[in-house]
């Protein structure tokens, strides 16, 4: 029955609920292992807190605010510029969030959406509803949708008497966190969370140029009729398409130039998840040839309802991976309210957010000034202090086990986000992750010393007149030469 499939128990410290996550068998997961260093005497002290601050002052000259610690491989601490000073983090807050989901969630947790039925189909038809239950899978796909229409197709259903039913109610809360900035609200990485998430809650639209003069070719994706939009985009005199929100949910103005023969892909939030949802599976049933008697709507799934396809995510690792390697805001929202979910509590924002003080308490972290609002680092009104984020990534590092949280994180120069860091002195010896809103620059992580084995650093600099991302790597470079 469903209802046993949906539910778990995860480490609860409250009474359990059924919930629409599972647990697989673990993964194997190579773990970064870090050998014994000589310790840092006096000398060597003085002298990285001397390079350290020479690095860091033409960032933090004349800023704001700032937090900078690095600790050593045994946990001391070799700098300390106001550490314990809470600042805006930005995206490293999303280390708080992949330590939270490791340690509550585990390394097997995986995300299941599945089709569902109260009826046996008989006869290529259902004669009932065809429920969709999501579980707060950040990285479904609407092409892994299709893929369950394509299992429906084969098993010779042909026509449902009834509605697509979409139940979203894995997680709770409002799709759009209040202390967001209004003016992204069309940007991608400003998108809903929601209990079903389909293509991290964007849409597609693919503008490609035609013969100059001549409207340019337009396709959404998934097509639906969840999705409108107006106007056009012309070809030629230049390169400047809009896609932009209109106050209609879900509708969109379309203008500007493209050159001929060129293709450009923007993707835009759509919003009203759950009935969104609904009018995508319904057009990739209808595209497949399954009629549907009547419009969408959203529910919750009964306890009786038999599974006809299920999806699984992938191994959570893999999951924390891609959102730190490509800063992914929307894996972060969907992960924070997952833990909201696993104490058997509402799955929202505030209980999402009590869990990850929880796992700080239980790892004896300090969090001197913290205020989190959102699990991604976006909201302007998070502060973190430095010494809480080095001891979270020194907490991993000092596992029997092999660090996890390293291998995840993206290498610097080489990975997502750390891409275009031009490290010299620490190039292929750091692994980080980095954080920028438009008055704030961070990177947290570990760099490989010459003699004293690896270290946490955590530099964080708010409102500087300077360039603070120059004078963080210049400091990270520092640390790789000791």
């Amino acid at each position: 029955m469903l209802a046993i499939v949906l539910a778990v128990v995860l480490r609860p410290r409250s009474p359990a609920t059924a919930m629409h996550v599972s647990l697989a068998t673990p993964v194997r997961v190579a773990l970064a292992r870090r050998a014994d260093a000589p310790r840092w005497g006096n000398a060597a002290r003085a002298d990285v807190q001397g390079a350290l601050r020479s690095a860091l002052s033409t960032g933090v000259d004349g800023a704001r605010a700032w937090s900078c610690v690095v600790l050593a491989q045994d946990g001391t601490v070799l700098y300390d510029d106001r550490g314990a000073s809470a600042v805006m983090p930005a995206s490293v807050e999303k280390l708080v969030v992949s330590d939270a989901a490791l340690s509550e969630l585990g390394t097997a947790f995986r995300y299941d959406t599945l089709f569902a039925a109260t009826r046996t189909p008989v006869g290529g038809s259902l004669n009932g509803d065809l429920w969709v239950a999501g579980s707060g899978d950040p990285s479904l796909r609407s092409e892994d949708l299709a893929g369950g229409v394509r299992a429906l197709d084969n098993a010779g259903i042909q026509t449902i008497h009834g509605r697509v039913v979409v139940d979203g109610s894995a997680l709770a809360g409002g799709e759009i966190n209040p202390l967001w900035n209004a003016d992204d609200g069309n940007e991608d990485f400003m998108s809903a969370t929601s209990g079903i998430s389909i293509d991290e809650d964007t849409v597609e639209f693919d503008v490609t140029g035609t013969q100059p003069g001549e409207p340019a070719e337009v396709r959404v994706k998934p097509q639906s009729r969840g999705v409108r939009y107006y106007g056009s985009v012309v070809t030629g005199g230049g390169d400047d398409v809009i896609v932009a929100a209109t106050e209609t949910p879900n509708e969109f103005r379309l203008a500007g130039n493209i050159p001929p023969g060129i293709q450009e892909k923007y993707w835009v939030p759509v919003h009203g998840i759950p009935q969104y949802a609904g009018r995508v599976v319904s057009a990739l049933l209808q595209h497949s040839g399954i009629d549907v008697v009547h419009e969408p709507q959203t529910g919750t799934v009964p306890v009786d309802a038999q599974i006809l396809w299920q999806h699984r995510s992938k191994p959570l690792p893999e999951l924390i991976k891609h959102m730190l390697i490509f800063s992914d805001n929307h894996f972060a929202e969907q992960l924070m309210r997952t833990l909201g979910a696993a104490t058997g509590d509402a799955a929202d924002d505030r209980v999402g957010i009590e869990t990850e003080r929880h796992v700080l308490a239980a790892q004896a972290v300090p969090i001197p000034g913290l205020r989190l609002v959102d699990g991604s680092g976006l909201a302007h009104a998070n502060r973190l202090a430095a010494i809480t984020l080095a001891r979270i990534l020194a907490h991993f590092d000092a596992g029997p086990h092999g660090n996890m949280l390293y291998t995840l994180l993206p290498r610097g120069g080489l990975d997502g986000t750390l891409k275009m860091y031009r490290f010299t002195s620490a190039a292929g010896r750091v692994r980080a992750k980095s954080g920028h809103l438009e008055d704030a620059a961070s990177l947290a992580g570990y760099v490989e010393t010459r003699k004293h084995g690896r270290v946490v650093f955590t530099f964080m600099i708010n409102g500087s007149p300077g360039d603070p991302d120059a004078a963080i790597v210049s400091a990270v470079d520092r640390l790789a030469e000791r």
